[in-house]
């Protein structure tokens, strides 16, 4: 008798077990709504690669490197690509502030609005350090989803972010794999 019931109480662990491990390995998968805005923060030409990507994956887009709060109001998702560029910014003549508050902007707006923020980076270590990262670190605290090339995540910068803020994150091995995460989200077919 006692063995049977110590059989019974295994094999239930052991389902709530299996149960578990199920349900833990489901994927959360988040999805946004076209046309997208696609800017940068930071001016760097990282912000173009999203452009291509965007375009080789059909999702529909407006681009703007310096878009305003205005444009926000003629979208239904917002992708910002951080990443610094001295160079950028001395092109755009503006300063790191006038930028940083520019996005910020942007954010506020858009939450406002209930428009959903994708941050994105993809410059891997190159597009960190301290310029960059006064531009990663809000881009990533107020997004709704984050997607980062993981070679810009090697310290765990990112992930904490995004462990800390609840942030859904993905981490692709290279840019190119963020061309099919963008299908994903926008709902657009491998045809």
């Amino acid at each position: 008798m006692f063995s049977k019931i110590l059989r019974i109480n295994v094999v239930t662990l052991l389902l709530v077990f299996l149960a578990s491990a199920v349900l833990a390995q489901e994927k959360v998968e988040f999805t946004a709504e076209e046309p997208v805005l696609i800017t940068s923060a930071g001016q760097s030409a990282d912000v173009l690669m999203i452009k291509i990507l965007a375009d080789k994956a059909g999702v529909s887009y407006r681009f703007d490197k310096n878009a305003q709060t205005a444009l926000v109001d003629s979208v239904k998702s917002i992708i910002i690509v951080s990443g610094g560029s001295s160079k950028g910014l001395g092109a755009a003549s503006i300063d790191k502030e006038e930028e940083l508050q520019r996005v910020q902007d942007i954010v506020v707006k858009a939450k406002k609005a209930k428009v959903p923020v994708i941050g994105v980076h993809v410059g891997g270590k190159s597009r960190r350090g301290d310029l960059s990262d006064y531009f990663n670190k809000p881009v990533a605290m107020n997004a709704d989803h984050l997607i980062v090339v993981k070679e810009g995540d090697d310290d765990g910068f990112f992930s904490s972010v995004a462990e800390e803020n609840k942030i859904l994150i993905q981490l692709p091995e290279k840019i190119n794999d963020i061309q099919p995460i963008l299908k994903t989200i926008y709902g657009k077919s491998d045809d």
